[in-house]
């Protein structure tokens, strides 16, 4: 019985530790398993998670970068390997402009069809690269391709970075219109979701749809701000 206790005890402290570590403002895990990724916040507050794939080209993402910081929201952005090698310096903008930068991994495969330990080499390398680049921890990861298996949150917590997916997609990468992907986005968005967004040449639609995604989550009481983290100032 004094065992029960003691480990009970010593459960509720680093549990407490956790969350004193997190902020109250931090998106955390609705559920206690470690081989589930982060997709939704645990937030108190009214704040949903803006959050964009970054795959190709820089146009599209340059209208994005301008599009929030007129409207002073913050974003988190998922960073593959190939675009940081060819646009370093946009991805250091993204730093300084305040948003949150993650890992989409060095390379943008299926992980859920190489080895363990190959897909932590994989993550360490981007994240290696991307910290050197903002000169900070990269702390986040979001699989570019298939599912996050347990496999996949595993290696990622070997590299020490938290897997990241999200509750609500926007479907922009699927060619809809702006006017589809607002409604979409609006009027299915909930306090602590995570909403997954394109930042690349190929979906356009996206930058257009943008202003208008923010004006109708504020209208509705919602907050736009990064994902996995506490918005910055």
């Amino acid at each position: 019985m004094q065992r029960n206790r003691m480990a009970a005890a010593l459960l509720m402290v680093l549990l407490v530790g956790l969350t004193a570590g997190c902020g109250g403002a931090r998106l955390t895990m609705m559920t206690p398993q470690a081989d589930r990724p982060l997709t939704r916040a645990d937030t108190p507050e009214n704040r949903v998670a803006l959050t964009f794939d970054v795959t190709w080209e820089k146009t599209e993402l340059g209208k994005i970068l301008g599009i929030l910081q007129a409207s002073d929201v913050k974003a988190t952005f998922f960073v593959g390997g190939t675009f940081l090698g060819l646009h370093g310096d946009v991805v250091r903008q993204m730093g300084e402009q305040g948003h949150e930068v993650g890992t989409l991994g060095q390379k943008i495969v299926n992980l859920s069809q190489l080895p363990e330990l190959e897909v932590t080499s994989n993550l360490l390398a981007s994240q290696s690269a991307l910290s050197k680049m903002l000169g900070g921890p990269v702390r986040y990861f979001r699989p570019p391709q298939g599912e996050a298996t347990p496999e996949i949150v595993a290696a990622a917590r070997a590299a020490n970075l938290t897997t990241v997916t999200h509750s609500l997609d926007s479907d922009d990468h699927l060619g809809l219109k702006a006017p589809r992907i607002v409604d979409r986005v609006v009027k299915r968005a909930r306090r602590g979701d995570i909403i997954r967004l394109s930042a690349s040449d190929w979906s356009p639609e996206t930058a257009k749809a943008l202003p208008a995604i923010i004006k109708g989550l504020r209208a509705n009481s919602l907050h736009p701000g990064p994902g996995p983290g506490p918005g910055r100032a």
